[in-house]
Parts: structure tokens; C-alpha cells; sequence
């Protein structure tokens, strides 16, 4: 027997237990970064292999939030209120203080904050009702001395944040962190490139000391949803007829959950128009409330005041002493002084005016913007305005992009790549003279090798966007002008957009012009949002076809701005089919004749690029398991989108039941679904869809007619079982997948992970006096066959996870 070769023949070195110690830090790091926040945090105190990289993680991202608190004593033990015995603290800050002191206290686990966010705990104010009367300089939030010197000393370790978030955040922390994290002089180990300040106030007098140089080296600003005292040289305007600010004591009101109901907090109301029965408490009154209730907080915190008692901080400099007054707001102070290193600039939804009836209502607008327009930023590549929502965001009349105000701006900055404007604001309606006219179109030329992504909106319409504008006003005429103008002026000449967003009232055949404009662009993200669903109105003319189906709606008196498909057209067109030249040259070609419905003539231009479609609208939109005739046709135009990774769509939910609508009882259902140990949501996979119904045997049921079988009385509730048959989420999937699937492309269904789906439903509390409505998305993959291969939610937009989400994937931030 011939001696086997010893290097052969030997067991392999045993090299010791594998383990994560063995491993690169980078791939443990990596390891770490997959893991949700529950098991980090388990992570972090069991594992010594883990623990490091798990904190680094949990630690990137900090959040400051307040926190509702009952307060029990015996002044209040006989206090009752909607959600116990006792004094309710509206706004406490007990959660914040505890992270500040973790922060001011350990250095090297504040080195680890990359992100900072304060925000208030209640839910962001509507934007229709509640936003355009709020003002955001409430007193007595945050407004402690130890809360501000606390502060101070965390920001002294947090060495390594470079993006700080204010989204509805209290008006005197807002200013301290602003002043804290813009000071050229404190400790740092990058510099502060990102601010983002929504629903809030800052007031630029507490901030001129710091900036000497006038520079604060952001390289992007987002300031959206603020109001009108931040374009104000004097700030803190006095509360008009039913404006408000929230407050720590004061009367109590029910804001929007932004979940489809209400939730109760305590607000300072104007006392104009106030009933005598109301109390009317004053700015020092509620001050002194919040002094009551910090003192309680502290005296529940001794060994944190006591710190900060023994490390007090030296406050700042007065204004006085440094600079003389400037008129500038705030708001253009802070953009100004960011002018040399910005690279984003973000405007979205700002109440360029606070109410319709002031003597000049543009004022101070027309200011503001015609100052930011003289500024030069000579890295920006991103500049977005919208003004969508209201008509108090709605830019003057005397301001437009290429023809006046910021022709010069734009040819001033070469490098744009992301550009948002309000369409109709783009030319005017007048021609200009003819060097604007050949600067102009230079310009446009330029544009057209360097835009990637293009915003355009319009001010939202009230009862839904028609087919076509008939024009019934002078002011209207011209505004349709000026929006066509920008189809055949502009869009044909672009080349590199990739990403077109249409929003609020632009007419249907506009969109679809609009589209067709840009078909020499690689167009991979289309979003078309309105009140009307803009693929075509399933519903009929004036919603006709709803009523015959939804009883709620048979009694309604609201009549939907809705116009009749010409379904004989769509189903003749489909028999023609759809040529396309190679040498496609574009001619604007205004109203609705019989023809091929939005969404195919939008595949017959881009469908061989376009990844992700967002199409939202909820009047006509697809009635959820009850589809009309001319559903079908509207969306069968879906099957030539292969490369769709994405679909975004609107969904009409039925849900009226035994004679009343059972909206709150269905988000209150979706809203039990989720974990009670946390608020994230977790990704259902399913094993497969359900199987086509099939008749039940005969032989199943029980044979009454026998004597020796006594049939049992059963009492059940019968919303209950529809509740959970249809309204849960996971039957919610599995409709949404009937519906959706079979129009969806098969290529794109058979790769890997599917089609992403997102339905999305309007529901809320419809109380005689008062509304809610929200917004629910569903998100699900739909694969091989139609089936589900995983889903989440639904979810409202401010769920948190959701929420965090959207904060964190915000192009151009």
C-alpha cells in the first residue's frame, strides 16, 4: 500500500474559532448597520463584539422631542380630563433634557451624532386648516435656562454633526440650536453642511453675533412650511381672528392627529372674536404656567440640575455690542450668509403672505425674493420654489424665472441640475423686449444639457383639474398662457431630465403635452399628483358611477368636477394602435378628443426608461375591488412599462357599512396591527395568495333535516368579520393585487423582488362639524402570477418610520 503524501492527507490547520472578533471592523461595521434599532440596542449591552459598532450606529441620529406628561398632586387630584386625573403638561421636555445630559456628560458617544433633529411631539400642523393660522414664537416651550445651558454643553461634544433638522421644533430651542451649531467658534470636526427648518420660527436678532464674517458654510437649506413672520422685520406679529400658537396651558383644541382624527393639546388663541365664557390668559401668565411645571420637572431631575448648576456657561455678547440693526429678515439673512458654499437651496410652501385682505399682501415678498434674486452662489446646483398648496404661498404676480426677476440669477448659476418653479411663473404673458427674448433662449439651450430634475406645480383647485382650461377670466386666460407657453418655449428643448414632477391644478391635456414635450429625455420617474386622479376619471360624469356603488355617496349633495371618459374613443383608439415616428418632432396639441387615454400615450414616449410612476389624485381615482368599465382601459397602458420598478397609485376605499362610515374604526384597526414594544412596522411575507374562490361542497354542511342535529343560534358581530376580511391589512394586499397585477407589465413582475406597489388611501373622521382626512399607504411586491411577496402597512405619513424615511431620502438635501 503506497504511503499517502503528508500534505494531502493532514486535517486543514486549525486556525481557532471563527467568530466576529476575527473579522475587519469594517465588516463588522457593515454587519451592525443591517440591524433594526430593538436589536441594536440588545446589541449593545450583551455583545462586546458589537457593541461598539452598534452604538455608533443608534448614536448617528438623534432626535429631541418633548413629551405630553399628567401631572398628579394635591392641587389636582380632583382635575379631571380627557385622558386622566390631573394637570396635563403639554409640551414637557423631560425626554430632551435626559439625551442632552447623556451628550453634555459623555464626549465620546456625542462624537457619534452625525444627525441632529428637534421636533415638537404633537403631530405637524395641517397645512390646509391649521398651518396658515399658526404662529410658531410660542413663550413658554423651551424655555428654561438649564435647558439652554445644557444644551450649550452638549454641543461642545457633538464635534461631528453635520446636519441639523428643526420640523416643527419650539421657537426659543430652535434659536438656541441654530446659535449653538452656526457659531464659527465651537469644537468641530466637520463642519454643520445641512439645515432643514420646517413648521417653525427663528429670530435672526439672537443670531447676528455669531457671524462676524457673515459666513456659515451650509451647503444645503431646506426651509419649508413657514410662515409669514420669518419674511417680517419686525417678527413677532400680534394674533390676528382665530390665529394660535401652542402653549403650555391656555384653551384646549383639537389639532389633526395626521392619522384621520383629532387630538387634543393646549393652544394661546387670539382674543379677537373670542367668546367672554373663554379665559383669556396672558403671554406672562402661561409663561409663569411653564415656570410651574419645569419646576416640577427639575425637582424629578436632581442630579441633572445639579450639573448644570455647576457648570453654568458664560452667555454670549448682546447684539448691541457687536452690530447695528439690520432690516434684512431672517430668513434672507441666513441664505445670504450661506451664499459662498450653498449648493442646495430649498423653498417649499412658504406663506409669502399671512392673510387675502392686507393693503399689500406681497410686500414683503416681493422684497425678499427680489434681494435673494440679486445673491450669486457660485456652487448651487439645486434651486426649487413650489407654492402648490395654497394660495397664500403663491409668488407675486410680478415675478417670473426667465423673464424678469431671476433671469439674471439663472444665468448666473451654470451649474443647476435641479430646478422647481410654479409653471405659470416661468414667462409672462407679455412678450419682453428682444435681447430678454434671445437671453432667454440661450439659456434655455443651456438648461437643456444640464437639468436631471424638473418640479413644476400649479395652485391646487379646489373640486379637481379639468380635461382642458376653459378659461372663464381675464386672470385665467393669461395664466393658461403663460403655463403653454413654458410647454412649447421650454420642454421640447430638454435632453437630460430624468426625474418630471406635475402637481396641483394643471389641466390633463396639459400634463399629457407636457410629457410629450419631453420626449428626447430619459425620463426614469414620472409623478403626476392632483385632486383628480390623473390617468382619467373612473367614476363617471360628476362621480355617477361612485354613487350607484358606495351608498354613502347617494345622499351627498357634493358634486365632483368630474367629465366623462369617451370610452367608444379610448377602445377605437387601442383598435388603431399607436405608431410612433422615429423623427418625432413635437406639436402642442390642446383638449381631449376621442383618443388613447393619458397613461398609454405617456408609454409611447417613455415607457422603455420609465422606472417609477406616481400617479395621485383621489377624485376618479380606481375604486378598490370594484372597478368600473372604463377602469380598465385607463389603466391597461401600464402593460408596456417593462423596466417599472416602482407604481404609485391612488385608491377610492369603500368603506360605508350598515348605513355610516367606519373610517376611524378601520385606522384605529390598521394602527393595532403594529408592535406595541415599537412603532416600526414590520415587513410581512406572505407564503403565497390565496387561491381563486371555490364553491363550497354540498357535503360541508351540516344536515339540518336530520331530527338528532339541533342547528345552534350563533350571534356574531358582523363588522367585525368584515373588518378583518377586507379592511386588514393583509386582505387589503391581497385586494390591491387583484386589482393591480393584471396590468402590470409581466417582464416587470417576473425580476427579481416585483413590482413595489404603493396604494394609497384618503380616510378620517367625518364629524358633522369638523373632518379629518389623511393619507394611508400600503406597500406591497407583486411578482410571477399576481402574487404578494411581501407587504407593509398601511401607514400615515407621520408614522415614524415613514417619517424618518422620507427625512432621509430627500433628494437634493
Amino acid at each position: 500500500m503506497s504511503a499517502v503524501p503528508r500534505d494531502t492527507a493532514s486535517p486543514p490547520a486549525d486556525h481557532g474559532p471563527r467568530s466576529l472578533q476575527r473579522l475587519p471592523s469594517e465588516l463588522v461595521q457593515l454587519i451592525a448597520a443591517y440591524l433594526d434599532t430593538s436589536t441594536l440596542k440588545n446589541v449593545a449591552l450583551v455583545s462586546p463584539a458589537l457593541h461598539q459598532h452598534a452604538t455608533d450606529v443608534l448614536w448617528q441620529h438623534v432626535c429631541l422631542a418633548d413629551q405630553w406628561k399628567l401631572h398628579l398632586n394635591e392641587h389636582t387630584d380632583q382635575l379631571w380630563g380627557d385622558r386622566g386625573r390631573g394637570e396635563s403638561d403639554e409640551h414637557d421636555d423631560t425626554p430632551i433634557v435626559r439625551k442632552l445630559y447623556i451628550l453634555a456628560t459623555n464626549p465620546g458617544l456625542a462624537s457619534k451624532v452625525q444627525t441632529l433633529t428637534h421636533r415638537c411631539h404633537l403631530p405637524a400642523p395641517n397645512i390646509f386648516d391649521e398651518l396658515p393660522r399658526m404662529h410658531f414664537d410660542a413663550d413658554n416651550l423651551s424655555q428654561h435656562d438649564r435647558l439652554h445651558i445644557l444644551l450649550k454643553l452638549a454641543i461642545q461634544n457633538m464635534v461631528n454633526v453635520h446636519t441639523l433638522r428643526i420640523v416643527y421644533g419650539h421657537w426659543k430651542l430652535t434659536n438656541a440650536l441654530l446659535a449653538g451649531f452656526l457659531d464659527p467658534g465651537r469644537p468641530r470636526s466637520v463642519p454643520l453642511r445641512k439645515l432643514w427648518l420646517e413648521s417653525c420660527c427663528f429670530d435672526k436678532d439672537t443670531l447676528y453675533w455669531l457671524l462676524p464674517s457673515k459666513a456659515t458654510g451650509l451647503e444645503s437649506i431646506r426651509l419649508r412650511r413657514l410662515g409669514n413672520e420669518v419674511l417680517d422685520t419686525v417678527q413677532r406679529q400680534p394674533l390676528r381672528f382665530m390665529e394660535f400658537k401652542l402653549s403650555r396651558g391656555g384653551q384646549y383644541y383639537q389639532m389633526h392627529n395626521g392619522a384621520g382624527g383629532f387630538v387634543g393639546t393646549t393652544v394661546h388663541f387670539s382674543e379677537q372674536g373670542m367668546p367672554d365664557r373663554w379665559p383669556r390668559p396672558t403671554v406672562e401668565e402661561l409663561v409663569d404656567k411653564g415656570r410651574a411645571f419645569d419646576a416640577v420637572m427639575w425637582d424629578h431631575l436632581p442630579g441633572i440640575r445639579d450639573y448644570i448648576d455647576a457648570n453654568p456657561v458664560v452667555p454670549e455678547s448682546s447684539t448691541s455690542e457687536r452690530f447695528a440693526p439690520d432690516p434684512t429678515n431672517a430668513m434672507q439673512w441666513l441664505i445670504a450668509c450661506s451664499a459662498s458654499n450653498l449648493t442646495s437651496l430649498n423653498l417649499d410652501w412658504i406663506h409669502w403672505r399671512r392673510n387675502e385682505s392686507a393693503t399689500h399682501p406681497f410686500s414683503n415678498a416681493s422684497l425678499f425674493l427680489t434681494e435673494l434674486a440679486q445673491l450669486r452662489f457660485p456652487h448651487l446646483r439645486a434651486f426649487q420654489i413650489r407654492n402648490a398648496a395654497l394660495p397664500l404661498t403663491q409668488l407675486p404676480d410680478n415675478v417670473y424665472l426667465l423673464e424678469d426677476t431671476f433671469l439674471d440669477f439663472l444665468e448666473s448659476h451654470p451649474k443647476i441640475q435641479c430646478l422647481a418653479w410654479p409653471m405659470d411663473k416661468v414667462y409672462s404673458h407679455v412678450k419682453p423686449s428682444v435681447d430678454v427674448q434671445n437671453r432667454s433662449r440661450k439659456l434655455v439651450a443651456h438648461l437643456a444639457m444640464m437639468l436631471t430634475d424638473l418640479r413644476l406645480d400649479t395652485q391646487y383647485t379646489g373640486q379637481g383639474e379639468s380635461l382642458t382650461d376653459e378659461c372663464k377670466t381675464a386672470d385665467e386666460q393669461l395664466a393658461r398662457l403663460r403655463r403653454r407657453r413654458f410647454i412649447a418655449e421650454f420642454a421640447p428643448h430638454m435632453r437630460r431630465i430624468e426625474q418630471i414632477k406635475l402637481e396641483g391644478g394643471i389641466p390633463r391635456d396639459e400634463k399629457r403635452e407636457m410629457l410629450r414635450a419631453l420626449h428626447w429625455c430619459p425620463l426614469k420617474k414620472i409623478v403626476m399628483i392632483g385632486v383628480s386622479f390623473p390617468a382619467g376619471n373612473t367614476w363617471g360624469g360628476g362621480g355617477h358611477q361612485l354613487r350607484a356603488i358606495d351608498p354613502g355617496q347617494s345622499g351627498s349633495d357634493f358634486i365632483y368636477n368630474l367629465e366623462e371618459e369617451d370610452l367608444e374613443g379610448i377602445l377605437a383608439a387601442y383598435r388603431r394602435g399607436f405608431p410612433m415616428s422615429s423623427d418625432f418632432t413635437f406639436e402642442p396639441d390642446y383638449g381631449w378628443p376621442a383618443q388613447a387615454p393619458l397613461l398609454q400615450t405617456v408609454a409611447l414616449h417613455h415607457a422603455s426608461t420609465v422606472e417609477e410612476l406616481k400617479i395621485c389624485g383621489y377624485n376618479g381615482c380606481p375604486i378598490l375591488s370594484y372597478p368600473t368599465p372604463i377602469t380598465s382601459p385607463l389603466l391597461t397602458g401600464l402593460r408596456s412599462y417593462d423596466n417599472l420598478k416602482q407604481l404609485v397609485l391612488s385608491f377610492w376605499l369603500m368603506t360605508w357599512y350598515e348605513d355610516s362610515y367606519r373610517d376611524a374604526e378601520i385606522i384605529q384597526s390598521w394602527l393595532d396591527t403594529r408592535s406595541p414594544a415599537s412603532t416600526a412596522l414590520t415587513i410581512v411575507t406572505p407564503r403565497s395568495s390565496p387561491p381563486p374562490d371555490q364553491p363550497v361542497d354540498p357535503g360541508h354542511f351540516p344536515d339540518f333535516g336530520n331530527p338528532r342535529i339541533i342547528p345552534r343560534t350563533q350571534e356574531f358581530n358582523r363588522w367585525a368579520v368584515a373588518l378583518k376580511t377586507r379592511f386588514s391589512p393583509s386582505a387589503l394586499a391581497y385586494r390591491v393585487a387583484r386589482d393591480i397585477g393584471p396590468f402590470l407589465s409581466p417582464v416587470a413582475k417576473a425580476r427579481k423582488g416585483g413590482v413595489r406597489v404603493r396604494a394609497s388611501f384618503c380616510l378620517g373622521a367625518k364629524e358633522e362639524r369638523r373632518t379629518a382626512s389623511d393619507i394611508f399607504d400600503l406597500d406591497i411586491k407583486v411578482g410571477r402570477a399576481d402574487q404578494v411577496l411581501e407587504f407593509v402597512g398601511p401607514r400615515e405619513e407621520g408614522e415614524p418610520g415613514r417619517w424618518w424615511a422620507k427625512l432621509e431620502d430627500r433628494r437634493w438635501f
